[in-house]
């Protein structure tokens, strides 16, 4: 709990210093992983996210990806997820995300271990014919809270850089970031949850209002 208190003001110092509009909301997340093979896995993935702006659901994520383990901690992943969008209770859009990314580990630091990931998103639209490109790399920072602990205090920061413009909407640039802290402990050898707090600050384009939402997340792994 000390090293809990100490980082989170830490984490504050990364938000921008003001928002134009907030939100509170709570994304719950399932996943479950199995090895096909030597160096390959299969993830399937589900996630519900609602916020009091939307009345609850407001966006959902189905998909899955296979990763290459390619050595030395380096795993290449290719998916596909689909992400229908609410807004109360009311079907508002549908996008397609093919993805790939590459994740690796970046050494150890504190007593913690610290990981990369770079994504690469391509966003298809019913309501246009332009396929979005976006970039997500993230930084993750994983801390036991005692010496032989599995529980760990994790830390992560994620960008989103939107490569191209769009007919349907997209603008080139930075748009967004996640700011996330939580706990991760394993229930059993399958099972592990982790639950924490993340900011998420979406830029404002073309003279939009910048946004800000408090998230409370949870999420249980599966592994078989």
């Amino acid at each position: 709990m000390r090293t809990l208190l100490m980082v989170a003001p830490l984490l504050a110092l990364a938000l921008p210093a003001h928002a134009q509009t907030t939100d509170s909301q709570v994304w719950t997340t399932v996943e479950a992983s199995t090895r096909l093979d030597d160096g390959l896995k299969l993830t399937l993935e589900a996630v519900g996210r609602f916020g009091d702006d939307a009345g609850g659901l407001y966006e959902a994520e189905f998909g899955g990806w296979l990763g290459f383990d390619v050595g030395g901690g380096v795993t290449i992943s290719t998916g596909y997820v689909r992400v229908p969008g609410y807004a109360h209770g009311a079907l508002s859009k549908m996008e397609d995300r093919p993805r790939q990314q590459i994740s690796f580990p970046l050494g150890r630091i504190g007593g913690g271990t610290l990981s990369g990931r770079v994504r690469l998103e391509e966003r298809l639209r019913r309501d246009g014919d332009d396929i979005g490109l976006r970039l997500r790399p993230q930084i993750k920072y994983a801390l036991p809270l005692s010496a032989g602990s599995k529980t760990a205090l994790v830390l992560s920061h994620e960008s989103f850089i939107q490569v191209n413009d769009t007919d349907w909407g997209q603008t080139s640039g930075y748009a967004r970031m996640r700011n996330a802290i939580g706990i991760k402990t394993p229930i059993n050898k399958q099972i592990a949850v982790e639950a924490g707090y993340l900011n998420q600050y979406d830029f404002g384009m073309h003279g939009a209002r910048d946004k800000m939402a408090h998230v409370a997340t949870v999420s249980l792994s599966l592994g078989f």
